[in-house]
């Protein structure tokens, strides 16, 4: 009878989504798809020295603004004549503070009573203190000559115009043309005397009385930018064109336009260049996806959830990069980033091969966004061999994590997985070391350091994901199925204390089913917990099992019809199934009740019901299935039946066991129930073979002991 292939868990349209996803993803992290996001920018510090890409001569267009606007800085002001009326009403003010202080001056008050009489006067408010004092120190004579040489002084001022904020050099030009050489020396003096007095009356109630005419005034540098000549910027390759440290300016910009050290706006090769890298990604993997088929029956949530750990882990390397390299001081933190993370989840949720391939792909995939973005060609980012260093030691580090976490059971794993990771990526970063030039010291103890950094942080990652995996996406872990292995779970507990013999022969299947899975390679883990609850629906009635039955006790199926029986039988994949959701058993261990029996009769009350009515309905007898879709399902339906079919017959010759386990395989095969499983012939030799080594141990011939004679009973009973 030929075997039917079972459909395979992954698709070949889910894996070209997949592959499809995965691409855009990449895409999206290797190509530059936002102009000028790759760009240095005006008034940003330049990471490194920056040399010329290539030779460049052009019309610098900064530079010619800038000579422009230095140009038109040089041009003056143009102003309109100045204001008449401002004049006058500043040399009233004046007067007004001259009579008030003539009546001041004059009234009998002693100095200090003046000096609080000018305060109060609100016309002296523009002079400064020592200026009042000043002016209360001079006599009648002194009062009057200040007082006209005030008025003349300010009234030539204001007449030549003050321009804003330039009081104080228009009173200055005004004082220094006046001309005393015709004055007696005595004159002279008692001028030269007064002018800081003078100096600062004027200045305070000189005030700007000229405004700037903005039209002039621009059409003056207009002709003033106009006049300058472009200025042609030159650069040689291997030039320098910024230095490290330096500010950008807007002609440092340009210039590294220019000469290639950056782009600006879409590059459409380089755009073209990440499309096709990420279209190989994404199809190369989407192909070993399909012809592996990692994950087990459902694997729609792992394969989600290696796609979001693939993206995360290039997304981290494009976040993190740009931001630790080009690594001037030699720090090697870029091999700190815990890369390996994605490809230990991907290990804890599908098959170590697979696992291996994206500890590659990522290896890849990230030294490519290294050494293609950001695109500094004058700075050299990552240079070639950078990029290879980066590839292996994020390789080797992915796949000796996934190594040691594959099927791990204990968190003591993820411990030794860290250790493996930091060791891998640490043995890469010394070659590199040890090939390079010049070599350091310190630079070495920072590799290592880093490397130890990643294999910790990608441990945790991968612990933390492992947990998130568990909760949000509902994937069955390993921790997960040790803790439902122990003997304490509630259900053990009740299968234990209500149906014994069902809970013995369900541990008998577990040890059978164990050994046979680990001889092929399959999940034994989850076979032996699968084998642990594959009858807890046994629990709702136990009496009616043969092995929950005292000896010479009455079995409940002696009252009832054959098709009575054999609902009752059935009864219990339905009630397991109900128990297993209420204790939120996982997935692949719900799978266990219903195909460990798959679609066969229940052959004891059919062929009882057969021998009075020979025309019977067989549907009526034979369990709803599935048949099983898993390798590891289908060792426990062999490992059930073979288990009980030896118990029934125990006491039988080792060729008779061996010819048992042989019938219940070729009984097996012949219902068809294996046709839906990947189980090929080889495998189901070796799990025959398990099968009958375990058998013979356990139900293996034993000594028929003699009775006690009687001098043994006396010695016993001395005692």
């Amino acid at each position: 009878m030929l075997r039917r292939r079972p459909a395979p868990v992954i698709s070949r349209t889910r894996a070209a989504i997949f592959g499809l996803l995965l691409a855009l993803a990449v895409a999206l992290l290797v190509s530059p798809v936002v102009p000028a996001q790759d760009s240095l920018h005006e008034g940003e510090i330049a990471p490194a020295t920056l040399i010329a890409a290539r030779d460049a001569q052009f019309e610098s267009n900064a530079l010619t603004q800038q000579a422009r606007d230095n140009a038109a800085r040089q041009v003056a002001d143009v102003n309109l004549p100045p204001d008449p009326a401002i004049r006058q009403q500043q040399a009233d003010a004046l007067d007004k503070l001259f009579t008030e202080l003539r009546t001041i001056r004059f009234s009998g008050l002693t100095a200090q009573q003046q000096l609080v009489e000018l305060n109060s006067f609100p016309g002296a408010a523009p002079l400064t203190a020592a200026a009042r004092a000043d002016l209360i120190a001079l006599d009648r004579a002194q009062f009057d000559a200040f007082r006209d040489r005030a008025a003349r002084l300010l009234t030539d001022v204001m007449t030549a115009g003050v321009a804003k904020g330039e009081t104080a050099a228009a009173v200055d030009i005004q004082i220094a043309k006046i001309d005393n050489s015709s004055l007696p020396l005595a004159d002279q003096q008692a001028l030269q005397a007064m002018l800081p007095a003078l100096r600062e009356t004027v200045r305070a109630f000189a005030i700007p009385n000229v405004a700037v005419d903005v039209a002039a005034t621009q059409k003056k540098k207009d002709a003033a930018r106009a006049n300058v000549t472009p200025v042609i910027a030159t650069f040689t390759r291997r030039q320098v064109v910024a230095s490290q440290g330096q500010q950008l300016d807007a002609a440092a910009i340009e210039a590294l336009k220019q000469t290639g050290v950056i782009r600006d706006g879409f590059d459409f090769y380089r755009i073209a260049g990440g499309a096709l890298f990420a279209l190989g990604f994404g199809l190369a993997l989407s192909m070993f996806l399909y012809q592996l088929q990692p994950f087990p029956v459902s694997g729609g949530r792992r394969l989600a959830a290696t796609a979001i750990a693939m993206v995360a882990a290039l997304t981290a390397v494009r976040i993190i990069l740009p931001n630790v390299a080009p690594d001037r001081e030699q720090l090697y933190l870029a091999f700190a980033i815990p890369v390996a993370a994605a490809a230990m989840v991907v290990a804890s949720v599908a098959d170590l091969s697979f696992a291996a391939i994206v500890a590659v792909a990522i290896g890849i995939g990230a030294a490519f966004i290294a050494a293609v973005w950001p695109d500094l060609a004058g700075s050299g980012f990552v240079g070639s061999l950078e990029a290879l260093e980066l590839a292996i030691a994020y390789t080797a580090g992915g796949l000796a994590g996934a190594l040691v976490v594959h099927r791990a059971e204990r968190l003591s794993r993820y411990a030794l997985a860290a250790v493996a990771v930091a060791a891998a990526t640490g043995i890469v970063v010394t070659v590199f070391w040890l090939i390079g030039e010049p070599r350091n010291n310190n630079r070495l103890a920072w590799a290592l350091s880093a490397a130890g950094v990643n294999g910790l942080a990608a441990a945790l990652l991968a612990l933390g994901a492992f947990v998130v995996l568990s909760v949000v996406f509902g994937v069955t872990t390993r921790l997960q199925l040790m803790e439902l292995a122990q003997s304490g779970h509630p259900l053990l507990r009740r299968l234990q204390d209500e149906a014994p013999g069902t809970y013995h022969h369900s541990m008998m299947v577990g040890a059978l089913a164990e050994r046979a899975a680990d001889n092929i390679g399959a999940d034994s883990l989850l076979v032996r917990v699968g084998a642990y609850y594959h009858d807890i629906g046994k629990l709702a009635k136990p009496p009616f099992y043969i092995e929950n039955q005292l000896e010479n006790a009455a079995s409940p199926h002696d009252a009832m019809a054959p098709t009575e029986s054999a609902a009752a039988i059935r009864e219990h994949v339905t009630a397991g199934l109900e128990l297993a959701r209420r204790h939120r058993l996982p997935g692949p261990v719900r799978d266990f009740i219903p195909e460990h029996h798959g679609t066969r009769l229940v052959t004891f009350f059919y062929r009882r019901a057969m021998q009075t009515t020979p025309d019977l309905d067989a549907d009526a007898f034979r369990y709803s299935g599935p048949r099983p879709q898993s390798k590891e399902t289908a060792i426990v339906m062999l490992a059930d039946s073979c288990e009980a079919v030896v118990r029934a017959h125990q006491g039988q010759s080792r060729p008779s066991l061996e010819d048992l386990v042989d019938g219940v395989f070729a009984e097996r095969l012949a219902e068809g129930q294996l046709d839906e499983c990947d189980l090929t012939m080889r495998e189901l030799q070796e799990v025959a073979g398990s099968f009958k080594v375990t058998l013979r141990a356990v139900y293996h011939p034993r000594i028929a002991y003699p009775t006690p004679v009687p001098e043994e009973l006396a010695r016993i009973a001395q005692r």
